[in-house]
């Protein structure tokens, strides 16, 4: 019919292109299906697709929000980038005068990286957190992430190493040394006579202008890959880390001489960082990297603190062994007693770090020395192991009932065999208590005295709060003591109504 001619008629249809043609030609016009697409030609057109739709909306898109958290960190990392450049090129600046890490410093410039050419230091950057998780300060009593870059946070002057693998023995001294190289002969002479096995391998203290060198701590790294793993995992060896902390009391009592401070907790691997350029730093000791059980075989693991604290106490004052921890006892029962009273009154004195704390108990502990007249200019050494001891150890659920310990280390000195040591506590402890018996004994018995009471063993011991056999056996001491302070007495022309029947003397 006309009108289908008409539908089809060429001349009415519009021209067809070469592939129209083609398709036609392979006998699909007549379906609805246009070809074959595969998986990854899917994949390809729909990146390209992606890719057109980027380009055209950011032709139109609006500028982004400056305030935006992508926008800021992105200027944060171009910061820390430029600031790192500049810290490699120029080296480490302090602009002007500032008091860091504890004095006044003057403002000074350093080139280059500690590290660059000391493989002791470069052992050292690698027990260091990476960045954004190493813990640094200018103020030894408050640590933080400074910087995600790891090399600008070895600037700072103090920083805290890795804790779940420690992988150093750090050693604080308090000595006051004439120079670097007064301390490092005292070092060999410890090594000559067998004290130590090696020198430390890192030296790190405060060099100041009139050439001394201030409280060093003392480094001895592990050899690399025998950190010691300390963790709360159930897998963690707990004989090693005791093995640790035994090596490091055997160290600090091997550096008693050179004023080693056994106060200092030895798993926190805070430190005088000896990449800072605040801080003096010498590598002594770049071939002898003893392990673990060799450090064991040299030194004393067996050292507690508290009888380490004690000798240190001892050493420093000058005072001798005896006077020093009879000393040290008494301040220590006084700082016992106000750590209580500060914390259930509250003290506001109980608030701040543990170093001021130490602090607020020297002060307090100083008072109590000069009420109880004991001003002795060396007495501030062991008032100082004395709160350094009591604030670094400060815990409230102990506070009431601790143990005081070693507070014989006098009496037992130079004894090894545990049955004699024993027996020189016992004697010891039975001296005291003989001596306070007698000290009630005579106070009730010069009280008798004056009130002309009558005098026998009986009604002593019940007035004095004893045994009678302990009255029978002090008895006679009683009659001399009283008699000879009533003749001292006379001898002062003073009155005397302590003997009955002799009036006025």
């Amino acid at each position: 019919m006309n009108s289908g001619n008409a539908i089809v008629n060429p001349s009415h249809a519009p021209a067809t292109s070469s592939d129209e043609t083609a398709y036609r030609k392979s006998g699909l016009g007549s379906h609805t299906l246009l070809g074959f697409e595969t998986r990854y030609g899917e994949a390809q057109r729909m990146a390209a697709e992606a890719k057109a739709k980027r380009k055209t909306s950011g032709k139109c898109c609006k500028v982004a929000d400056p305030d935006s958290d992508a926008a800021r960190f992105r200027r944060e990392a171009i910061e820390l980038r430029l600031t790192v450049r500049d810290r490699l090129e120029n080296g480490f600046v302090l602009p002007f005068d500032r008091d860091i890490a504890g004095r006044w410093r003057r403002a000074f410039a350093e080139e280059g990286l500690r590290s660059e050419n000391d493989p002791i230091l470069k052992l050292f950057v690698t027990l260091v957190p990476k960045g954004g998780r190493a813990r640094a300060s200018n103020d030894k009593a408050t640590l933080d992430v400074q910087s995600r870059s790891k090399l600008l946070t070895l600037d700072y002057a103090y920083i805290e190493l890795n804790k779940e693998f420690l992988g150093a023995i750090r050693i604080d001294c308090d000595g006051v040394f004439a120079a670097p190289g007064h301390l490092l002969l005292g070092l060999e002479e410890l090594v000559r006579d067998g004290k130590i096995p090696c020198l430390p391998h890192i030296i790190v203290g405060d060099l100041l202008d009139d050439g001394t060198y201030h409280r060093p701590h003392f480094i001895f790294l592990l050899p690399p890959r025998t950190a010691v793993w300390k963790s709360n995992n159930k897998r963690c060896r707990r004989d090693i880390v005791r093995l640790f902390l035994g090596v490091s009391s055997g160290l600090t009592e091997a550096l008693l001489p050179l004023g080693a401070d056994p106060a200092a907790p030895a798993t926190t691997m805070r430190m005088k960082n000896p990449l800072s350029p605040l801080w003096h730093t010498m590598t002594p000791n770049r071939h002898d990297m003893p392990t673990l059980s060799d450090y064991a075989d040299w030194v004393d693991t067996r050292s507690s603190r508290e009888a380490l604290v004690r000798q240190a106490a001892a050493v420093q004052s000058g005072m001798g062994l005896k006077a020093s921890n009879v000393t040290f006892n008494t301040l220590r029962e006084r700082g016992t007693a106000l750590l209580i009273e500060w914390h259930f009154t509250p003290d506001i004195r109980m608030r701040g770090s543990k170093a001021a704390l130490a602090d607020h108990l020297h002060v307090a502990l100083e008072d109590y020395a000069r009420t109880m007249e004991l001003d002795d200019t060396r007495l501030s050494y062991v008032i100082a192991k004395v709160a350094d001891r009591l604030a670094m150890d400060f815990d409230p659920a102990k506070l009431q009932g601790g143990k005081n310990r070693q507070r014989l280390l006098h009496v037992v000195e130079g004894m090894t065999n545990v049955r004699d040591r024993q027996r020189a506590g016992a004697e010891f402890s039975q001296g005291v208590r003989r001596e306070r018996s007698l000290e009630k004994l005579v106070a009730a018995y010069a009280t008798m005295l004056e009130r002309s009471e009558t005098l026998s063993p009986e009604r002593l011991a019940s007035r004095a709060g004893v045994s009678r056999s302990t009255a029978y056996r002090h008895f006679s001491a009683c009659q001399q003591i009283c008699a000879n302070r009533c003749i001292d007495k006379k001898v002062g022309i003073t009155p005397c109504n302590n003997n009955p029947g002799t009036g006025s003397g």
